[in-house]
């Protein structure tokens, strides 16, 4: 992106001064028209002491520096040019870039309209427009954000307890532990504010709460309500976010469980096609009457996303992560249902078919191994759990989207309690406020 902007300027229409007394001064030259910064300044180094000082010498000297990475020094070496040449537009101009570089802002803005006044080629024009674009992207502060958006849902789960199809050998389950359907009615709304108090900083804020209703077996309903804060750092291709969560997980209108957690997450832009981020997260689960289940969880992980070309404009996405859920007091039910380490990955692409039509299949994969012995059947517990997951959303108008979506989950485990089949099934619309 900050390729020297010199190679567009002409000595003839800018009447830039350029000595070749020295031979080290034309051989820089040379080096520095090959692209060839990290030998020009090498080479710029070993005769620092006999040309520093040299209008000439200097200009080569603090291109070399600055495309090689030290900046601060070629910068000091242009404004010795300046001190010395100041109508020397050439020098004018990479001491602009090197002043961008090191977010001197404003010194960079003034000399870059210097050159600008002077009509270079352009070629030239061009580039000084892009850096006074981004400067200006720097340097003013967005406007604060506000998003909502209620959702309405129905549909129909085919195991709402994740539980067994059938009756297991060793323990005999009530019909109320089996496995089994009921259709339901679900509710999702949320809020978000982005305050930028800073044009790379921002704090972040929000509301979310996920309600479902089941027909018949009101003792599955849910209510799941969230908060969040945090604060994002922008840099030019990376962003940092630290975010604090609390939860309150609700189960048939009771306190189940309370979660508050941090996590944080960096991304980096790898290409105008490519983006990958990391994650680490710590989260406190307490429990409001199975105590024996509080537990603190730690994760880690990375995802990668990629935009293809051709037809549908694929987004694909691909992911890992690792984990631990220890729990805050051992005993025989906690080291035997709590006590884990967990990892497993993801995978999907988006695709667009038409213009406002996205449908993304995805696949998630998850191992949980137990480190104590269950008490019933006397063996380590070991799961693993696959959903494969195909989400829709058509946009019917700005405000309006018709969503629709389906999942099918199998969950095996070396205990036969915990192997289940779940399948959902589910249509709804979602209203953005504007």
């Amino acid at each position: 992106m900050f390729r020297r902007l010199s190679g567009y300027l002409t000595i003839g229409l800018l009447c830039l001064p350029l000595t070749v007394e020295a031979n080290a001064t034309s051989e820089l030259s040379d080096l520095i028209e090959q692209g060839k910064y990290k030998q020009a300044y090498q080479l710029s180094l070993r005769h620092l002491a006999d040309l520093e000082g040299d209008p000439a010498f200097d200009l080569q000297y603090g291109i070399a520096a600055i495309d090689s990475g030290e900046i601060s020094e070629g910068v000091f070496a242009l404004e010795r040019v300046r001190f010395l040449e100041p109508q020397n537009a050439l020098a004018t101009l990479e001491l602009a870039r090197g002043y961008y570089l090191l977010e001197q802002f404003e010194k960079a803005k003034l000399l870059f309209e210097q050159v600008r006044k002077l009509n270079p080629p352009i070629e030239v024009q061009v580039r000084i427009q892009k850096f006074l674009a981004l400067m200006d992207k720097k340097t003013t502060v967005p406007p604060t954000k506000f998003n909502s958006f209620v959702e309405l849902w129905a549909g129909y789960d085919s195991n709402i307890n994740s539980g067994p199809g059938g009756q297991t050998n060793i323990v005999t389950l009530s019909d109320n532990a089996l496995g089994r359907g009921d259709p339901y009615y679900q509710l999702r709304a949320g809020a978000n504010i982005d305050h930028a108090y800073r044009p790379d900083k921002s704090l972040t804020f929000g509301v979310n709460a996920d309600l479902r209703y089941y027909d018949t077996e009101s003792e599955q309903d849910y209510k799941n309500i969230s908060f969040n804060g945090g604060h994002l750092w922008k840099a030019d291709t990376e962003q940092y976010l630290i975010n604090f969560m609390f939860q309150q997980y609700q189960l048939a209108n009771e306190d189940y469980r309370t979660l508050i957690g941090v996590n944080g997450v960096w991304s980096k832009q790898l290409s105008t096609h490519s983006l990958v981020k990391a994650f680490v997260g710590m989260n406190n689960l307490n429990y409001q009457t199975q105590t024996w289940k509080d537990a603190n969880q730690f994760n880690v992980g990375a995802n990668y996303l990629f935009a293809g070309e051709g037809s549908w404009s694929p987004l694909y996405f691909a992911g890992g992560f690792v984990g631990s859920e220890d729990p805050k007091v051992s005993g025989v039910l906690a080291n035997g249902q709590v006590d884990r380490i967990f990892y497993g990955g993801n995978l999907g692409v988006q695709l667009t078919p038409l213009k406002d039509l996205t449908f993304t299949p995805a696949l998630t994969y998850q191992v949980s191994d137990y480190q104590g012995e269950d008490w019933i059947y006397n063996i380590k517990r070991k799961d693993d759990f696959a959903m494969l997951n195909f989400n829709l959303e058509w946009v019917l108008q700005p405000a309006w989207t018709l969503l629709a979506n389906y999942s099918f989950t199998k969950a095996n485990s070396n205990i036969e309690l915990y192997d289940y089949d779940r399948q959902q099934v589910m249509l709804g619309v979602r209203y953005n406020f504007q």
